[in-house]
């Protein structure tokens, strides 16, 4: 049994997720996830006419290394060579600084001088050729690889940029929308102390399994409702900017863009509501709300008193 981790747990979700849409898709992955059991497991997604289904973009690691292909067999003793020569991917920009391209791409709305160099070399945990795109930018470098090797160096290097706007929109769901704040727990899940996975073999009352099914349940219903209101959050700057922008009652130093943020959006939401809350109150919403509203500590002190 192969072992289990986040990398390849990950993976097989992706792997199981394009299956069952059925479309063609690009994955784009940190340095985290480039290591051989990755590629191999989505590799194996494939449709009906055995056609790879995901491919994937990620940044190397900068101690990565790669070989030419086997040279031609000498007919001479012994077992033929499996790899060519040898590469340190990092070594050439130094070593190789004359086969750098430069190459001009549009990049997050602005234009990028880049020096590019792209190479199918045979990477040793896959066994077969990937294609490795090594960018410099100005005094940074680092190395793109990807598994399709009809993919052009500056669709590789634009597809991996798209990336930083997914660690945005973390960092939105969990410090504006909070949806990584969920407090969900229960006595039935065995408990995990230093480890990394739970181990839930020990679980065989039909009332635990449930309870942890529930809990799971809840958590993922959280985070997913984070989501739901962050894209409503972006539909709305997206398609009501002006009215926003009007409404915005905060200040900027400085205003970037046309479209507002997604909590200068909740910002102008947050005082219309409060605004108008008291219209909403034959609401069946407005209604359940106030039911779980908590009496004003005032209140519970004369009680107490």
């Amino acid at each position: 049994m192969a072992k289990v981790s986040v990398t390849t747990l990950m993976a097989a979700m992706a792997a199981g997720l394009v299956s069952t849409i059925g479309k063609r898709c690009l994955l784009v992955l940190d340095a985290y996830f480039a290591v051989g059991p990755v590629f191999a497991i989505l590799k194996q997604a494939r449709d009906a006419g055995g056609k790879r289904l995901v491919h994937l973009v990620t940044r190397a690691k900068s101690n990565v290394v790669a070989y030419e292909g086997p040279p031609p067999p000498t007919g001479g003793r012994g077992r033929p060579r499996t790899y060519g020569a040898k590469f340190n991917l990092m070594a050439l920009f130094e070593n190789k600084l004359e086969a750098f391209v430069e190459t001009e791409l549009e990049i997050y709305g602005q234009s990028k001088a880049l020096s590019v160099l792209c190479l199918d070399l045979i990477w040793k945990p896959v066994q077969e050729k990937i294609r490795f795109v090594l960018v410099a930018d100005g005094t940074e470098r680092f190395i793109l690889m990807c598994s399709d090797l009809t993919l052009s160096a500056p669709d590789i290097i634009c597809a991996y940029c798209y990336r930083f706007k997914i660690e945005v929109s973390f960092k939105v769901l969990k410090h504006l929308m909070g949806a990584f704040c969920y407090r969900f727990w229960t006595q039935a899940w065995p408990r995990i102390g230093k480890a990394t996975l739970s181990d839930l073999s020990s679980v065989d009352s039909p009332r635990q399994k449930d309870l942890i099914g529930q809990t799971a349940d809840a958590i993922e219903a959280f985070v997913n409702f984070g989501c739901i209101a962050t894209g409503i959050l972006q539909m709305i700057a997206l398609n009501f900017h002006e009215t926003i922008w009007s409404r915005y009652l905060g200040w900027l130093r400085t205003i970037t863009s046309t479209i507002p943020s997604e909590e200068v959006v909740k910002s102008v939401i947050q005082e219309e509501y409060y605004h108008n809350f008291r219209i909403f109150s034959n609401d069946a919403i407005y209604r359940i709300i106030m039911s779980k509203n908590r009496k004003p500590h005032i209140e519970r002190w004369s009680r107490a008193a």
